[in-house]
């Protein structure tokens, strides 16, 4: 037996099949979640946001367009709610060390950042300190690895503006890498 596509699952929930939502759900949290942490940088953050979520799904099925992606939809709503919060956050004045995600401010001495964790770690944690459609741009085409297209979809951004913001990005973290690290740049 096939597992239900995206799109039948819907039209079951549709059709007052709770189950189906359940389906969706187990489906499609592990990545919404994952989009959500990258976003804001706070666990909790991250949960309350992929609830949310999941509730404006459950609310707003009748309005859902049928032709597009479920997944293009569903990251739309994260993406909406994370930029929600982050705006949220600017408003109000943060003590502490400015560090969204809470880690620690130095990572490891240069020899520890070479591990693949320790790298990740930083690069995340530097994507925190990225102008907001940048930030976006970089979670989720560097970080979540999805296409262009899907980014266009999800941001409502041209393909050329979604690659100008991917670039800026990337040069500001590598200017942050290289500065923080005295990591020596690749000479692009």
């Amino acid at each position: 037996m096939t597992e239900p596509t995206d799109q039948d699952l819907v039209v079951s929930i549709r059709r007052g099949e709770r189950n189906a939502f359940t389906s969706l759900t187990k489906r499609h949290y592990p990545f919404a979640h994952a989009l959500a942490l990258r976003i804001v940088c706070n666990e909790e953050d991250a949960r309350d946001i992929t609830q949310e979520a999941f509730v404006r799904v459950w609310r707003n099925l009748d309005r859902f367009d049928e032709n597009t992606r479920f997944t293009t939809w569903l990251y739309r709503i994260v993406t909406n709610l994370g930029l929600d919060l982050l705006r949220a956050r600017k408003r109000q004045p943060n003590p502490g060390t400015g560090n969204p995600g809470g880690e620690p401010a130095d990572p490891g001495t240069p020899e520890t950042i070479l591990n693949n964790n320790d790298i990740a770690r930083i690069i995340h944690r530097l994507s925190g300190d990225l102008p907001e459609t940048q930030r976006i741009v970089f979670v989720l085409r560097d970080l979540q690895d999805l296409s262009i297209e899907t980014v266009c979809s999800v941001t409502g951004l041209t393909g050329e503006s979604v690659r100008t913001n991917l670039h800026y990005a990337r040069r500001r973290i590598r200017e942050r890498l290289e500065k923080e690290y005295q990591i020596e740049g690749s000479g692009q």
